[in-house]
């Protein structure tokens, strides 16, 4: 597939994967995809934490935790792995966190680029009291000239963690993600930890039907068609089908 480089997004820079290794593990983390519980289970494993519940997810994000380059050689036996999620599911998650709902005031300027580009004769002021439209979000994922530079939140899932340069272990699914990280947990050795049922403090509900459905009878269907194809390959690598229930 990385032949068709149409869709496949090859990454510039080096994939980091967090380590720990007292259970031999790499975890390649895809933000929007429950990447904050992930790194929760992360910081009980290294002894910063004794419980996932109660970090909250500013202080999961703040720790610097130990991160390796995948092509580094002293850990290939250690089991890797990653999770993906739908990629119009994700997107929606992304664009409700980053802009509807947002938990922090890193985006503001991405959105105030976005609404200048899509609305005329308006003011920062009138920016600072609206957000960001849904339809105004997927325009400017389809009409950005530049893909490669596309920020982490809403970048290629198959980009972020380079799965056709690395060969990954293990490859788990937002959608049953309690049960499947439960299953890796206990296949490297972890009897005394699970998965947070409780998603996320700061969850959009992005993969809950109606709200999906909601959001994305807001976009015509030949832009729906467009952005199936500029995220074509994280559907098909991932397992994915063509989102028919769109139409």
């Amino acid at each position: 597939m990385k032949s068709d480089n149409r869709y496949y997004h090859q990454t510039k820079k080096e994939t980091k994967l967090i380590f720990n290794d007292d259970y031999n593990i790499l975890y390649c983390s895809i933000p929007k995809v429950c990447c904050t519980n992930w790194k929760r289970i992360f910081l009980v494993l290294s002894g910063v934490h004794n419980s996932t519940l109660g970090i909250h997810h500013l202080v999961v994000h703040a720790h610097n935790y130990s991160t390796i380059s995948r092509i580094e050689h002293r850990r290939q036996n250690y089991t890797s792995f990653l999770f993906v999620r739908h990629p119009f599911q994700r997107l929606l998650s992304a664009y409700r966190n980053k802009f509807e709902i947002p938990d922090d005031h890193d985006f503001e300027k991405t959105g105030q680029r976005i609404m200048s580009l899509y609305r005329s004769n308006t003011t920062n002021k009138e920016h600072s009291n609206t957000h960001v439209m849904f339809s105004e979000f997927v325009r400017f994922l389809l009409n950005s000239k530049s893909k490669s530079s596309f920020k982490e939140h809403w970048d290629f899932q198959h980009k972020i963690c380079a799965v056709c340069e690395r060969s990954y272990d293990f490859i788990g699914h937002f959608e049953n993600i309690v049960e499947e990280s439960n299953y890796l947990l206990r296949s490297i050795g972890v009897t005394n930890l699970s998965f947070p049922d409780a998603y996320s403090t700061h969850a959009t509900n992005s993969s809950d039907e109606n709200i999906y459905l909601k959001y994305f009878s807001q976009i015509p269907p030949d832009d729906i068609i467009k952005l199936y194809e500029l995220y074509k390959w994280d559907f098909k690598l991932f397992g994915y089908s063509f989102p028919q229930e769109l139409f």
